[in-house]
């Protein structure tokens, strides 16, 4: 959907007779409206789906898994690393390309890797508009340390910690900009986070939070999120509708 009438546009029409002030408080306007899903890839070995208009990947971490996201039809994708498996481009964005265009990027180190304890972790974003309605949306996909708090590794919680450090800064600087954010990933932790400005969408029939995890800006959706299948991976890919 797309928004069909703008204040100004209104104001003109109030201008010329085609409506009255009381009629124009019953006129509504129609937000642009957009899916969003989520889904770790297991290393590339799950099956890449078309699941939403905009989905945040993670774990595409192979050769293998990187041509099967390119396989994905009638998706535009982004992978900001130089190298085709650089640990940025494992948490690559994708969105239907006949319903929006890349109008802005980023994408930060939130801690470096370790070998046998982690890769080099980050934070993607995209500012997608709607070729319709010309609204934008900005999404946040990202991927942290595993393990932290499963009772086995303490020590990585710190890495942990820092990672959502940058998660908030990032959120908050788009924020800041007046865009509407969606916020996806693998937080690897099955605790929703206080976000300023931000709402953790719950999973319809699922108790407790998973470690996929969907957040909105405040205003622009309720959910509930949806689990879908694995697809085979090891985890769950969810999907979630917002409005804007």
């Amino acid at each position: 959907m797309f928004k069909l009438v703008s204040s100004v546009v209104l104001s003109f029409l109030v201008s010329i007779g085609v409506f009255s002030p009381d009629e124009v408080e019953r006129v509504s306007l129609v937000a642009t409206t957009t899916t969003v899903a989520t889904h770790n890839t297991l290393r590339g070995e799950a099956n890449f789906r078309p699941l939403a208009d905009v989905i945040g990947w993670q774990e595409v971490s192979t050769a293998e898994g990187h041509s099967k996201l390119e396989a994905l039809e009638y998706y535009d994708h982004y992978r900001p690393g130089a190298e085709r498996l650089g640990a940025r481009n494992s948490i690559a964005i994708s969105w239907r390309k006949n319903k929006y265009d890349m109008t802005g990027q980023g994408s930060r180190l939130t801690h470096e890797g370790e070998a046998g304890v982690t890769p080099s972790r980050f934070v993607n974003w995209v500012v997608l508009k709607n070729k319709q309605s010309g609204a934008k949306l900005a999404f946040i996909n990202t991927h942290y340390i595993s393990g932290a708090w499963n009772g086995q590794h303490p020590e990585r919680q710190a890495r942990w910690h820092t990672h959502n450090a940058v998660v908030r800064e990032v959120v908050q600087e788009l924020r800041g900009r007046g865009l509407p954010v969606v916020l996806v990933g693998d937080f690897n932790r099955a605790v929703s986070q206080d976000i300023a400005g931000m709402n953790h969408l719950r999973t319809a029939g699922v108790s407790g939070v998973p470690i996929d995890q969907i957040y909105v800006s405040q205003g622009i959706g309720t959910g509930p999120a949806e689990r879908l299948e694995k697809y085979g991976s090891d985890h769950f890919a969810y999907s979630a509708t917002v409005s804007y």
